[in-house]
């Protein structure tokens, strides 16, 4: 597989306040791959996407670092297209415009189909995401679709695109287990059908153990941990990363031991202790970690933590 996006050193900052949102995380996504972004609340998910997507909201900027895509025909940078599912469907979408306006409009916009071309399309592109009478439901408004109905338009809506990277904010988001579970599995569904990368973010591992290849845990900011998927859950080297599993609920009925939960709370970006940011938290932490913010290094095959005391060892 050729790698498709590669991220490099990026800072995303508040310049307003000189507040460093995003701390010069490294990346990389192959062509077919998915990658997670998992982390607690805050930790910069997010951010990381709207970066990659040069979505940004207003006030926020990228000051380093680069962001780069895979190479065209020509030996210079292309810009694939990209496509991005937020975290609440309902709210994304326009309360004044039909599906089928919304549909529509982008199909015009990115294939250049109009009238009744168009309509078919969208009509197919319904019937992909599992929305039944679909023809019917061009008509409708978001308000008069459930939360997973609106997401599977969002996921038509980007499908619409033909994205070569989707991008998946929280896409389960306040779904109910059984909606979660169709959604996660149309998502597999796309992928192995269109070849598409996926980059989805979740503070729910079990949502990336099923859907990622990679992951890489987040926190305030830095990516502290990445691995392949399996590894990572089998094989936690960032007392973090091992945190976040052990809140994890067993479902294994020899396992009665409740979830731990992670002492503490994600720290505000404005107030960050020195050195490791987890050493707060962390029952690991020694004086060498709240002095100096530990480098990245290899913990086993394609496995790298930022961690002077791992788990692993």
């Amino acid at each position: 597989m050729s790698t498709l996006l590669t991220v490099r050193d990026l800072v995303v900052e508040v310049p307003a306040r000189n507040i460093k949102i995003i701390d010069g995380i490294n990346f990389s996504l192959d062509s077919g791959q998915t990658l997670g972004l998992v982390g607690e609340s805050g930790c910069g998910k997010s951010m990381t996407c709207y970066a990659v997507a040069d979505m940004l909201p207003r006030g926020i900027a990228r000051i380093g670092g680069s962001v780069t895509f895979e190479q065209d025909a020509g030996g210079g940078r292309a810009t694939p297209k990209i496509a991005m599912i937020f975290q609440d469907p309902t709210s994304s979408l326009n309360p004044v415009h039909t599906i089928g306006y919304y549909l529509e409009t982008a199909l015009y916009r990115h294939q250049g189909l109009k009238g009744m071309d168009a309509r078919m399309e969208a009509v197919r592109l319904l019937e992909r995401v599992g929305i039944d009478r679909a023809a019917s439901r061009l008509r409708a408004y978001p308000h008069q679709f459930s939360g997973g109905m609106n997401q599977r338009v969002m996921i038509a809506h980007a499908l619409a695109a033909k994205p070569q990277l989707l991008i998946a904010d929280e896409p389960t988001t306040a779904l109910d287990v059984t909606m979660q579970a169709q959604i996660l599995h149309l998502l597999e569904e796309l992928k192995a059908e269109t070849g598409m990368a996926l980059m989805i973010v979740s503070h729910d591992l079990g949502v990336i153990a099923r859907l990622a290849d990679r992951a890489a845990v987040m926190y305030c900011g830095k990516i502290v941990e990445t691995a392949p998927v399996a590894e990572l859950l089998q094989r936690p080297a960032h007392p973090y990363a091992r945190a976040l599993i052990d809140c994890m609920p067993s479902i294994d009925p020899q396992d009665l031991d409740p979830p731990v939960p992670i002492p503490g709370s994600v720290p505000l970006l404005d107030s960050l202790p020195e050195g490791c940011h987890f050493h707060p938290r962390c029952l690991r932490a020694s004086v060498e970690c709240s002095a100096h913010f530990p480098a990245s290094a290899a913990v086993g095959l394609a496995h790298e933590a930022s961690c002077y005391h791992p788990v692993a060892a």
